[in-house]
């Protein structure tokens, strides 16, 4: 399963037609340098990078020599500072001077892509991706470049390449399609330096700030409880396979309160009607549930579905388990024989009388460009009340936290401003979701929507959620049966999304306003959940190289947190997984569970 951001290698014409001089006041080549100059300044610090050019060096007529000029200028592998000043320097020496071996150019840019794969450093295990950019078509053939393209995805490594065509006549554009679309990967015109630059801003972007799941690997038994691994508090990471169920073993004693969370990740939208469930108990025939049940059911394109239990507490309320081993099952209802197996998160705490006396440590709010979101669970930025702005692409689905205690009270506002020249679609809208400390989606508001769609309409759309009046989950007093007023670390979730493709990259302006009002109860008396044995770090930084963009999270799993920071803090090296949230995915409706006794 591939892990940690996407390894891109961008592979950039420098033929002598990139010398024309129609590209909106430049030529194609000063044109085609700016974009690059960007793509290198804005790469977050563990986005692995490589680059590639062709007909740069020979500008003679002989065929032989022409169709050789490709070049590797930089390997993919992630880029600290100083590399980041010489591959600049570089790009601003380039001259456009030759040949257009673009199938030639694949075959090498394929070759680098699987050196990197084999480094042994945990930044280059992504999934393999190239980005194409050219203006005319290929002048060195054979190797025809559809024919290469066709040669790549036969290798199955999943290697796709995405086409920018640059003032690119019809007769070119035809081969450079045939490449995105053999390979899987897609294809985008540009006419200009602004153009250029934005699309493969969108195309990085879309690549690189995508869910990142994490956890230690773990291979869940598809037999039943008997041969399932036993797993401690920790966040682990299993994928679904065909339409089997995943099982574990677990120590929890009768005294002690046991949750489970289970997120699943897909790379394309969830179908309506997919169901993921979390269930725990005594092991034995069937589906263990008597210390607790969740489940949630996709109603429309989620990417993520997640949902989560606790049991309940004190030993004379459940069933007790021989030796104190019980079992987890996390059932799929997603995938089908022959899918692509699909990353699922696990997420495994305890609560007794010892970690209630650890007490929570949570990370400091952020402001201004430091809070842009993260793009999981784990990366989630903390955020405090107040209001907060940034852009997203379209089918970006940013991340969140805010910290709530019991005797509080939370509501999220969220608003985004659509331009008039967006595309109009019957399937475009806003989303925002907020899931409990238990990794469960609320209802966002009396509607039971979770999007709103723009139905042709531009200007301002807002959606608000809440207020929930958050109590204790044990309160008998407690007005909701769904744990939505669990306190602890509430997760803020928001997308634009556009399933059909005809507004994906385009960048908005979004606002997020958390108000939290009210006093906390003293004492507070919310069970603290243990979820593993590591230091407890805070999230890694969003602007991990200077300029607002999110590298992989590098911290080890967190000591005891408090019942609302299970997640915030966890996350493990950015090698030991990474999964692909597919850029427009939504739910239309809410995901709703149904609490079983």
């Amino acid at each position: 399963m591939p892990s940690g951001p996407a390894r891109i290698e961008l592979v950039l014409d420098l033929s002598g037609s990139m010398n024309e001089n129609d590209a909106g006041g430049l030529t194609r080549l000063a044109a085609a340098k700016q974009a690059v100059s960007r793509i290198i300044e804005t790469a977050p610090a563990q986005a692995p990078l490589g680059l590639r050019v062709y007909g740069a060096t020979y500008p003679g007529k002989d065929r032989k020599q022409g169709c050789a000029d490709t070049q590797l200028v930089r390997p993919v592998t992630v880029m600290d500072q100083a590399a980041r000043a010489d591959v600049k320097q570089r790009v601003a020496g380039f001259k456009a001077v030759g040949f257009t071996p673009i199938g030639v150019s694949l075959r090498e840019a394929a070759k680098d892509l699987a050196a990197s794969a084999t480094s042994g450093t945990s930044a280059t295990t992504g999934k393999p991706r190239i980005i194409l950019v050219s203006d005319g078509e290929d002048t060195c053939a054979p190797p025809p470049p559809c024919e290469v393209a066709r040669e790549l995805k036969a290798q199955g490594v999943g290697l796709a390449v995405d086409v920018v065509g640059f003032r690119t006549p019809s007769s070119a554009r035809v081969q450079l399609k045939c490449i995105a679309e053999v390979t899987g990967g897609s294809y985008t015109d540009a006419d200009d330096a602004d153009s250029l630059t934005a699309n493969l801003g969108t195309l990085f972007r879309k690549e690189w700030q995508t869910y990142h799941a994490t956890g230690r690997p773990v291979d869940g038994s598809l037999h039943g409880c008997q041969g399932a691994p036993l797993v401690t508090p920790g966040q682990y990471l299993d994928e679904f396979t065909g339409g089997r169920d995943l099982y574990y073993k677990v120590k929890k004693r009768p005294d002690q309160r046991l949750q489970v969370s289970a997120t699943a990740v897909a790379e394309e939208g969830y179908s309506r009607g997919s169901l993921v469930t979390v269930s725990a108990g005594p092991p034995g025939d069937g589906e263990p549930r008597a210390w607790l049940r969740e489940f949630e059911q996709s109603m429309g394109w989620a990417n993520v579905i997640s949902t989560g239990g606790r049991s309940k507490p004190g030993s004379g309320n459940e069933t007790p388990a021989p030796d104190d081993t019980g079992c987890i099952m996390v059932g799929n209802d997603i995938t089908r024989p022959g899918d692509e197996p699909m990353p699922v998160e696990l997420l495994v705490g305890i609560a007794d009388t010892s970690t209630q006396k650890a007490g929570a440590r949570t990370p400091e709010p952020r402001t201004g460009a430091d809070a842009e979101g993260g793009f999981s669970f784990n990366s989630a930025t903390p955020i405090g009340p107040g209001s907060h702005r940034q852009s997203i692409a379209v089918g970006e689905a940013p991340f969140w936290r805010v910290e709530v205690k019991a005797g509080q009270k939370l509501t999220v506002k969220g608003g985004v401003d659509i331009p008039q020249d967006f595309p109009k679609s019957a399937t475009s809208g806003w989303s925002v979701t907020v899931y409990n400390a238990q990794r469960e989606s609320t209802l966002c508001n009396e509607d039971h929507r979770s999007t709103e769609l723009f139905a042709g309409r531009t200007g301002h759309f807002e959606r608000v959620c809440g207020p929930w009046d958050i109590t204790t989950q044990d309160d008998a007093k407690s007005p909701d049966s769904k744990g939505y007023d669990v306190p602890g670390t509430y997760y803020i979730q928001a997308q634009v999304a556009e399933p059909d493709d005809e507004a994906k990259g385009i960048v908005v302006p979004i606002s997020l306003t958390v108000d939290v009002s009210g006093t906390p109860r003293r004492p507070d008396a919310s069970p603290v959940f243990f979820f593993g044995d590591a230091a407890a770090q805070t999230p890694a930084p969003s602007a991990a190289n200077g300029n607002g963009e999110h590298g992989a999270t590098g911290a080890p799993a967190p000591s005891a947190e408090g019942e609302g920071s299970p997640t915030g803090s966890l996350a493990v090296p950015a090698g030991v997984g990474a999964a692909v949230l597919v850029i427009g995915g939504i739910a239309f409706y809410a995901l709703r569970r149904r609490r079983a006794a």
